[in-house]
């Protein structure tokens, strides 16, 4: 009994506090970061271009601006692996090359964006190429995948 009592005593605090701290860590990382959420809005907008007529050259340019304001908002954010890096000179290279390369997304878009503006399937075959290349270069570096 005396047995059952101790173990009681010392199990359950122990239960208990790894509970509490174990619950926080899954909530945080089940949580969006701003950054996620402003590359949903780019990823959504983008996803939607598949699903649209090809000659609705109002909606695709729409949807390309609505791709680029994602990206513009993402660009106020710093990318998840520059959180845990101690401050210096690899952790400014980190951060100068996630906002070089999330301009040059911007510009892929803004380049999108236009060239359903102008009804030129060419130029939205060619843009949509810079779209996919600079979201592979960011993606290979930047995301968690």
């Amino acid at each position: 009994m005396k047995k059952d009592i101790l173990l009681s005593r010392l199990f359950l605090p122990i239960l208990a506090s790894s509970l509490a701290f174990s619950s926080p860590l899954v909530v945080a990382e089940d949580e969006e970061t701003p950054l996620v959420k402003a590359m949903d809005q780019t990823s959504s907008a983008l996803k939607s271009l598949r699903r649209m007529d090809k000659n609705d050259w109002v909606a695709g340019a729409k949807a390309a601006r609505d791709a680029a304001d994602g990206i513009r908002k993402g660009m106020a954010f710093e990318p998840a692996i520059a959180k845990d890096m101690e401050d210096g000179k690899e952790k400014t290279i980190v951060i100068a090359d996630f906002r070089r390369i999330m301009g040059l997304s911007y510009a892929a878009l803004c380049e999108l964006e236009l060239a359903y503006i102008e009804e030129s399937q060419e130029k939205v075959d060619a843009a949509m190429a810079k779209v996919k290349d600079t979201k592979k270069q960011g993606h290979k570096k930047y995301a968690d995948d």
